[in-house]
């Protein structure tokens, strides 16, 4: 069996399909999918949907899907009356932030109001069941999965979003090892992972922000031995941008083989 991972395809299903073909992905391999699947692209429902039925798929939560499970519940509570106050900085309520320009939820949102309530309340009881981390161990590396960053306490193998506070979920979904917080050296902190020798595997930060690219200009994966104190691997080649330098990339776990995909805008 094959084990792959990657991350943030942002609603881009034939750019995930074409991905699948390349690895030839069967029902004998496995693969993680760490999280943003949705918004920004077109096809965000369609790629939860398509996940949801495989068997040998797993999706963990991202900062999207939380977004989305906040507008959903915001929405609900403003249609019946009981909706509070809960804008963030921005001053937005959660379905602002979910479809504001700078998240691009707007897709998303039409074609999940497109579902009728049975699909609407199935996925959303998938989403509210995901993981935010595993940890799986393969020979005498254990690989740390989560779509950004994780928690200083120990958790065992496995942390679930079901199982999580909203501020524990929120730092693991929207802070990242590529920021500078959490950065022990800048900070004169100890690490703050309860797991300071596994591998860790996110997506989340784009690698073309810190300019991680080829040498034709598209976002690669990103491996580092040690970085802030971590050996860490950044999956995000910059769907979400929907450049020339945008494409899905994703690892084999067994072998450490890279491939890629582009997004192809010209």
């Amino acid at each position: 069996m094959n084990i792959y991972i990657l991350s943030d395809i942002h609603g881009h299903y034939e750019t995930f399909r074409k991905m699948l073909e390349k690895i030839r992905f069967s029902d004998n391999d496995f693969m993680y999918v760490l999280g943003d699947v949705i918004d920004r692209g077109p096809d965000g429902i369609q790629l939860i949907q398509d996940i949801m039925r495989r068997k040998n798929m797993e999706l963990f939560l991202g900062n999207h899907e939380l977004m989305m499970l906040n507008a959903i519940e915001y929405i609900r509570k403003r249609d019946k009356g009981i909706a509070r106050n809960e804008n963030n900085d921005l001053k937005l309520d959660p379905y602002e932030l979910w479809v504001h320009a700078a998240n691009g939820g707007e897709a998303t949102h039409r074609a999940f109001y497109k579902l009728n309530r049975k699909k609407q309340d199935e996925m959303e009881r998938y989403l509210k069941g995901l993981r935010l981390i595993k940890r799986v161990k393969l020979g005498n590396v254990t690989y740390h999965l989560s779509h950004s960053f994780s928690l200083q306490m120990a958790f065992g193998q496995e942390f679930f979003y079901k199982n999580a506070t909203k501020k524990q979920a929120e730092m693991i979904v929207w802070e990242s090892l590529l920021d500078k917080y959490g950065d022990p050296e800048a900070d004169g902190q100890p690490k703050p992972f309860a797991y300071p020798d596994d591998t860790y595997i996110v997506g989340h930060i784009f690698t073309q922000r810190i300019n991680h690219l080829d040498e034709n200009g598209k976002g690669m994966i990103f491996r580092s031995d040690s970085y802030r104190g971590y050996k860490l691997i950044d999956l995000d080649c910059g769907m979400a941008l929907n450049s020339k330098s945008s494409r899905l990339g994703c690892i084999s776990l067994n072998t450490g083989e890279e491939y890629y995909v582009d997004l192809g805008i010209q």
